[in-house]
């Protein structure tokens, strides 16, 4: 398949880099969901054969992607396609089935050998020339990443070819329709630089806020000031069996000078919050930590 060179537009190199992020999450998501289905097996029980299963999961996605589309889940949404380089310029020439399966090979085949053999250490060899074969590889590895960091700077620069394998295969993203410039008001991008500003200055500001102690103040203007109870009124049944705070069966009952009856949590993470921390019920205040006792039974 074949079109106009005019048909065509050039992608931004924040769109190849946006549609390489995105095959990421793809895989990563597919390799989750896969997860969860087998969760419930005995552990182990596909670990032998962890490396097919993920060269299946690339697989699967290549074919439902690139094979069929000629451009990525990543470019398939953000409407990219593999344009294949050509001496024609006249004419765009889309990714072929050579370079389709070409593609295919490094990106499931390379990966697969890869953690089978090298990552396992299952080489079918003998020892002393597995040794030679994995320094070779070791060493293929080190410059495969040095001329990818090379290549990186080279697309930075250019915008040209985001991975080496594209540079190899000479395929490179392109829009498959002209795009349209978008007009985007300078009002609307103050209100969003504003409101995002806003939105930090607030999760810079918010841990530094003792709302524990803001709404101590406003509990005790609101209710107002009522009659102390101090412990020589008489404590009944039923404040043993509540907590003033949590209003559940105190764990560990404490007191700190009224009837009422606290959880040591409760009153502890409380005061340790507020210093000034008083009784919700009674606006008794707690005078220091050693006035927080555990409860002493009345008997009459």
């Amino acid at each position: 398949m074949s079109g106009t060179a005019s048909d065509v537009t050039e992608p931004l190199r924040v769109s190849q880099l946006d549609a390489a992020e995105l095959d990421s999450e793809v895989h990563q998501l597919m390799k989750n969901q896969f997860k969860k289905v087998i969760k419930y097996l005995k552990p182990g029980t596909l670990s032998s054969i962890e490396p097919e299963l993920n060269s299946a999961l690339r697989l699967i996605i290549w074919k439902f992607s690139l094979y069929d589309w000629g451009s990525t889940v990543g470019q398939h949404i953000l409407d990219l396609k593999y344009k294949a380089e050509s001496t024609s310029s006249s004419k765009t020439h889309w990714i072929n089935s050579t370079q389709k399966w070409l593609y295919c090979l490094a990106a499931v085949g390379v990966p697969w050998a890869r953690e089978r053999f090298l990552d396992r250490g299952a080489l079918p060899v003998q020892d002393s020339i597995k040794q030679q074969i994995y320094k070779v590889l070791h060493w293929t590895e080190v410059v495969w990443k040095c001329a990818s960091l090379v290549n990186f700077l080279v697309f930075l620069q250019q915008g040209k070819y985001q991975s080496l394998l594209e540079r190899l295969l000479g395929i490179r993203p392109v829009f498959q329709q002209q795009q349209m410039i978008r007009q985007v008001s300078f009002e609307y991008m103050s209100r969003e630089l504003l409101w995002h500003g806003f939105a930090e200055f607030l999760f810079f500001l918010l841990p530094l806020v003792n709302f524990r102690n803001i709404k101590s103040y406003l509990t005790q203007q609101i209710s107002g000031k009522k009659s102390r109870a101090s412990l020589q009124s008489f404590r009944c049944k039923a404040d043993y069996e509540k907590c003033v705070i949590c209003e559940q069966w105190p764990t560990s009952p404490q007191e700190i000078g009224c009837v009422h009856v606290f959880c040591y949590y409760c009153i502890m993470s409380n005061y340790k919050a507020v210093a000034s921390f008083f009784c919700p019920e009674c606006q008794h205040q707690v005078e220091g930590a050693e006035s927080i006792q555990p409860v002493r039974v009345q008997i009459s």
